[in-house]
């Protein structure tokens, strides 16, 4: 089960229970914001709710902004709830629809792509965008025979092994791994590898509007988002559609 954790207004000593919050199912902790957050009774408090949350099977979950304990939580083996996954299984559609907000056409439009290896979150992303664009780059040091299945199947080619040049001129760049040697000007530029959700390249996740109001003003509605994604609560239709071009 994942877990929920509010922080804020509360009882003084943490409080565990199974909810449901907007549409999810939870195991929710409750823990009031002491006077003094890194004070020995509030931090031994953190460490005991935190230990009772993993007991419960919980190992990720939805954190508040700003919350004082996230190391304490991390060394007791409750992560924040993972969103990388869900960013790159957006990654396909949100690029189609920000190249036609462009006015760019399939037939005209470059899409680039770059990872050190052929993840399948790679893969389903390459084919989806093969399947919408006539121009795909992909710079990746073996393709899994993605390039012949692609040609067999669908009559589709791509470049395989870009230059840096060419993926610096592409409309679109989708970056799976970290790329010191571009400059990641493209006009639409998304990192979708650990630590590259900050910055330009970052793909947004947004909660719907009647979800959002179901939550705590400092919940973080992306990891929420995921959250209720992994659950089946939401669909990546419904995601993409809150998303801004």
């Amino acid at each position: 089960m994942l877990g929920y954790i509010i922080y804020g207004d509360g009882p003084k000593r943490p409080v565990l229970e199974e909810q449901r919050i907007a549409g999810g199912r939870f195991m929710v902790l409750r823990m009031g914001e002491p006077l003094r957050p890194k004070g020995p009774i509030a931090m031994r408090r953190a460490r005991t709710a935190a230990r009772r949350l993993r007991e419960t099977g919980v190992r990720s979950a939805v954190f508040p902004m700003d919350f004082p304990y996230t190391a304490l939580f991390l060394r007791q083996g409750v992560c924040p709830v993972e969103t990388l996954r869900l960013r790159k299984a957006l990654a396909a559609s949100l690029t189609r629809r920000r190249l036609e907000g462009l006015g760019l056409s399939p037939t005209e439009a470059v899409v680039g792509l770059s990872g050190e290896r052929m993840s399948q979150e790679l893969r389903d992303t390459v084919k989806a965008l093969a399947l919408s664009f006539r121009y795909v780059l992909l710079d990746v040091q073996d393709d899994g025979g993605l390039a012949r299945e692609l040609r067999r199947e669908y009559g589709i080619s791509l470049l395989l092994r870009p230059s840096p040049d060419q993926l610096e001129r592409a409309d679109a760049l989708l970056l799976f791994s970290p790329r010191g040697d571009l400059s990641g000007g493209n006009r639409v530029l998304y990192t979708l590898y650990p630590g590259g959700e900050g910055g330009r390249g970052r793909l947004p996740l947004v909660l719907p509007a009647a979800l959002e109001n179901q939550t705590e003003p400092n919940c973080d509605r992306e990891q929420l988002a995921a959250a209720l994604f992994a659950q089946g609560i939401l669909t990546l239709e419904t995601l993409l559609a809150e998303i801004p071009c």
